[in-house]
């Protein structure tokens, strides 16, 4: 990659982090792109030459967040010797992130409750990578069809996140019984 794009993804990606921050704080529903912009710190210019519109700096923010996990996922799994156990901190990883964003899943699932599901949908799936590497922890302890077992895991946890949404509780109390459930429907 040439000089000039590596500084661009490099400003892309600093840019990304600050509006992590206000989204996570302010929500995406009433997010203006002045507002972010001022956050950020640049204009708002410069913020559109980055992201067109308000969906793509989303969408950019949602990639974001899902390279971030990705990369947390892998660091963390090398520490784990056991492959169930790699799966646990996965669950737990995952509800602890989302109770995280509250305030942004709920604007989210609140103006598009199929967000999640569009998105796995698309062709270049962000969360793909995930879904592989967590099939791969499937495939080690003799999982058939370990990337179908991926995405139902998948399926599994998004219905508690969206039940967690709509009706409250303590989100990551709800990791073992995800665990349990899910192991007792792949068997």
């Amino acid at each position: 990659m040439e000089i000039q794009a590596q500084i661009k993804a490099f400003k892309q990606e600093l840019i990304l982090q600050k509006v992590s921050q206000y989204l996570e704080k302010h929500g995406y529903k009433n997010a203006k792109m002045a507002d972010i912009a001022k956050f950020v710190g640049i204009s708002v210019g410069a913020l559109y030459k980055y992201f067109e519109s308000k969906d793509m700096l989303f969408y950019a923010y949602v990639n974001y967040q899902i390279d971030t996990f990705y990369e947390h996922l892998k660091t963390t799994f090398a520490t784990i010797q056991d492959p169930k156990e790699r799966i646990f901190y996965f669950i737990q990883a995952k509800l602890k992130l989302f109770e995280e964003k509250r305030k942004l899943l709920t604007d989210t699932i609140a103006a598009d409750p199929l967000f999640f599901i569009k998105l796995s949908a698309t062709k270049e799936n962000p969360a793909k990578k995930i879904y592989d590497l967590i099939a791969k922890e499937l495939e080690s302890i003799g999982v058939k069809d370990p990337i179908k077992a991926s995405y139902l895991l998948n399926g599994i946890t998004y219905g508690y996140i969206e039940h967690w949404i709509v009706y409250g509780g303590k989100l990551i109390d709800r990791a073992e019984e995800i665990y349990d459930r899910f192991f007792k429907g792949v068997e």
